[in-house]
């Protein structure tokens, strides 16, 4: 049965939750390999191995259950990129779960059945390289929506800098023609030049917002570049 995921495809996640899911899946690759060497360590007569395999797998497979569907705290596979690797061609999901059947077939198998317990080995063995490998495909994924996130709130920012500086930019020349007003006005116009004034103060202080914004953005650029 397919999994499926606690939000919709294109759902906006943080930068801090994302990079949540850059930990977790990477951990994932550490446990699989934990689980391979533990259940050969186990085959070798190691009494606590086949404890601490079983342990790493409860672990792994609740990890991935978080990634795929999520819990109150992750989204689940909250992109199109991320559902089309685990539900798509690359069956990310399926061949986990088959990881996940294999090393509860080999830490279940029992000890007196020999022949039963070395074939089931043989087969988490065989799946140490390709699941690690495609984990790391997974961890990739995570980290390309991180690069995204980013992308996409440096172009909010630029966004918000250009409509800040055309604003200013307005009120400057409204402000202007003011004072002119008030100027041409004498006397009339000295209590509307007291609250072009004021205008004008406020201005300041929006150029301000502007040039820190600029800068801001510019440093963001500058260190993402590194």
């Amino acid at each position: 049965m397919k999994a499926s995921s606690t939000q919709s495809p294109q759902a906006e996640v943080s930068a801090e939750t994302i990079g949540a899911l850059i930990n977790l899946s990477g951990r994932q690759r550490m446990l699989s390999q934990r689980i391979v060497l533990q259940m050969l360590l186990a085959s070798r007569g190691d009494p606590a191995a086949r404890d601490i395999a079983r342990k790493c797998l409860s672990t792994f497979e609740s990890a991935h259950s978080d990634l795929v569907t999520g819990n109150e705290c992750l989204p689940g596979a909250f992109s199109g990129a991320l559902q089309q690797l685990y539900f798509g061609n690359a069956r990310a999901d399926a061949r986990i779960r088959e990881f996940i059947a294999q090393a509860r077939a080999a830490i279940d198998a029992p000890t007196a059945e020999t022949t039963w317990r070395a074939s089931s080995l043989d087969a988490l063995v065989a799946q140490a390289t390709p699941i690690l490998e495609l984990l790391q495909a997974v961890t990739q994924a995570y980290q390309q929506e991180m690069h995204c996130c980013e992308v996409g709130a440096r172009k909010r920012q630029a966004d918000l800098v250009e409509r800040l500086s055309s604003i200013s930019m307005q009120a400057n020349i409204v402000a202007m023609n003011a004072r002119v007003s008030a100027a041409r006005a004498g006397e009339c116009g000295r209590e509307f030049s007291v609250i072009t004034q004021v205008l004008a103060d406020i201005i300041k202080e929006m150029d301000q917002l502007v040039r820190h914004l600029v800068g801001s953005s510019n440093a963001s650029k500058r260190s993402s570049r590194h």
